[in-house]
């Protein structure tokens, strides 16, 4: 996940450039205003890693469709948990994707990105293509986007192929067969909880 998750935030941090001509209201000008929100966080060397992770937390707040990300990332378990343990979820899984973040924000090098294309689906759908271009390579990196209440917002990504939701899915399949979306509450409580090594 480490790996996939340092990828595409070299595309979150380089990517603007290749879309500034983007229409308003497109799926990528939505991603685009993410992109430079990550980036003006990524750069300010005045704030801390508390403040970042303030900052952060509120990116992912408003340009990724975080409920949507939580329901397909417990999938079938979600309907056998009740609201209490659905929305604690939610507040400690945004919790795992920023503390992550956070802690990946100085590892970019300004890789060069390609915008490739924008696919919209039944009006609500989206996926935006791009390439991180590397010396040896090209690493495909492909966005989901959700319109809801007018918005684009990210529900998932892919980085050669492995995507943020199946990552976590597969991560947490054997907790939740185990106890549940609570007994997964509790683990995700100790791990965001635990100070840095």
């Amino acid at each position: 996940m480490k790996n996939i998750l340092i990828t595409v935030l070299l595309t979150l941090c380089t990517f603007s450039s290749f879309v500034s001509k983007a229409e308003t209201g497109t799926p990528t000008s939505s991603l685009t205003e993410a992109v430079n929100l990550f980036v003006s966080v990524a750069g300010n060397k005045a704030l801390s890693l508390e403040e970042k992770k303030v900052s952060i937390t509120e990116i992912v707040k408003n340009k990724m469709d975080i409920p949507v990300v939580s329901q397909r990332v417990v999938s079938r378990y979600w309907k056998k948990a009740n609201k209490e343990d659905k929305q604690e979820f939610i507040s400690l899984f945004t919790q795992v994707i920023v503390n992550t973040y956070a802690s990946l924000l100085n590892q970019y090098n300004n890789e060069e990105v390609e915008y490739l294309k924008e696919e919209i689906k039944k009006g609500k759908y989206a996926k935006v293509n791009t390439n991180i271009v590397l010396t040896d390579k090209k690493i495909p990196v492909n966005y989901k986007l959700l319109l809801r209440n007018d918005q684009w917002r990210i529900y998932d990504f892919s980085a050669e192929g492995v995507s943020l939701i199946s990552t976590y899915t597969n991560d947490y399949k054997a907790t939740l067969k185990r106890s549940g979306l609570a007994g997964l509450n509790e683990v995700l409580k100790k791990k965001v909880s635990a100070k840095p090594s």
